[in-house]
């Protein structure tokens, strides 16, 4: 029987950022993932709060963090764990060749490929709009056949927006010959910009819509790798500034995210067990002893001191809605819900308030161990982090990867 000395649940970025942290800490880990969690979904920029109650813009992730609940997951973190969680996380990204940029006291302004801005926190290079805000022309350059992403409509777009409305915009395209009678993604394009054929046909098809000088906004293609080696390539080689967006899935930028955290892991000896669906547990006086997981073949028996579960809220299966009740499958622990269902949903289209269901989850205490309704520690070696955290509304707050990455921090500190 091999024993760890932490399970971690769940391969999104709150069970990537525990994986590491315990591990630094000198624990045995071994993390158990069933997908690839939300990050391709999601998108590779870090929101730590971008909106407040009402829909009111947070004027800085630090100024936001001040005016969150009792119950919301950064208050039982803290903000000493939050900034240190932030900063093992750039860190990380920094060792490994891929640094992101921002912090906790400036709200970083990302494009959309809606022609839209939206607040964040940290951002990988490839998304800084320093050198677009101080253009006076900017340039939307799109692909043909490429899916959901319109230079016209964010042109327009853009010129509504305050700071960026003054500009002149300039649409133009480019094709890298990939539809083959289909529609292109920005995975296809990605790609195709990782090869050294690819990367010099772009350099040439740009030549001729774009010149040096150019600040030009782009969909999320800038390669696949962990690195800004084809955003630099295409700069040099061009004489200008590309911006890329946020945009629908799959995401480029989310994908590079998660390459190179999970390179990191196993870098550093984690144990990686992927297609590993967790179905129960073994807890034996207040104590987990094991978790169970179920395949085609058999089932399978891991034994830990400490575990981490980390594998998402209602989207990722770690919580499930049945009639009249929300359940925890792993552990079997409580989620406090209303049992009429009318009143999980904010049922207002373009409402200024989050959603109830959305804040449905496991109560935790400043450990991150989960509490019964009196406020009492249920499992003494599990702990909590990511999405199955009751408290908050990560799409309305866009808070959700800063949330990830405290959780997973809090909770592997606290092993």
């Amino acid at each position: 029987m091999r024993e760890n000395d932490i399970i971690v649940i769940g391969g999104g970025l709150a069970g990537l950022m525990a994986a590491a942290v315990a591990t630094k800490r000198g624990k045995k880990v071994t993390l158990l993932s069933l997908g690839s969690g939300t990050l391709t979904i999601g998108g590779g920029i870090v929101d730590v709060m971008g909106y407040l109650e009402g829909g009111k813009v947070a004027a800085t992730p630090s100024a936001g963090l001040l005016q969150v609940g009792p119950e919301h997951p950064y208050k039982k973190i803290g903000r000493p764990a939050i900034e240190e969680a932030i900063r093992f996380f750039k860190e990380i990204c920094e060792q490994e060749g891929y640094p992101y940029m921002g912090n906790l006291d400036e709200m970083q302004w990302v494009p959309t490929a809606a022609g839209t801005v939206k607040p964040t926190c940290l951002i990988p290079r490839t998304m800084d709009t320093t050198e677009l805000k101080k253009a006076d022309k900017v340039m939307v350059l799109g692909f043909e056949s490429l899916k959901d992403f319109y230079p016209n409509l964010i042109a327009k777009n853009f010129k509504k927006i305050p700071g960026f409305a003054q500009k002149e915009y300039e649409t133009v395209m480019i094709d890298p010959k990939l539809a083959e009678g289909r529609d292109v993604t920005a995975l296809d394009v990605a790609r195709w910009l990782d090869t050294e054929e690819g990367l010099a046909n772009c350099i040439e098809k740009m030549r001729k819509v774009i010149k040096p000088g150019d600040v030009v906004i782009i969909p999320p293609v800038l390669g696949t790798r962990p690195n800004y080696l084809v955003a630099e390539r295409l700069e040099q080689a061009l004489g200008c500034h590309f911006v890329e967006t946020a945009a629908v899935p799959p995401s480029i930028t989310g994908f590079r995210l998660r390459t190179m955290l999970v390179k990191y892991l196993k870098k550093i000896g984690v144990r990686m067990i992927e297609q590993a669906t967790v179905a129960k547990s073994i807890v034996e006086d207040g104590k987990c002893v094991a978790v169970i997981t179920e395949g085609v073949d058999r089932e399978r028996t891991y034994y830990a001191k400490s575990f981490i579960l980390a594998n998402g809220g209602f989207y990722g299966g770690g919580l499930l809605a049945e009639p009249g009740k929300v359940i925890e499958p792993i552990f079997n622990l409580p989620v406090e819900a209303p049992s009429d269902h009318e009143l999980w949903a904010n049922y207002s289209l373009f409402s200024n308030e989050a959603q109830p269901f959305a804040k449905l989850g496991l109560d935790v205490d400043e450990k991150m161990r989960p509490l019964d309704a009196n406020g009492n520690v249920l499992i003494n070696n599990v702990f909590v982090a990511g999405r199955n955290l009751r408290g908050y509304d990560y799409s309305f707050e866009k808070s959700g990867n800063g949330v990830a990455i405290a959780s997973g921090y809090q909770a592997a500190m606290s092993v």
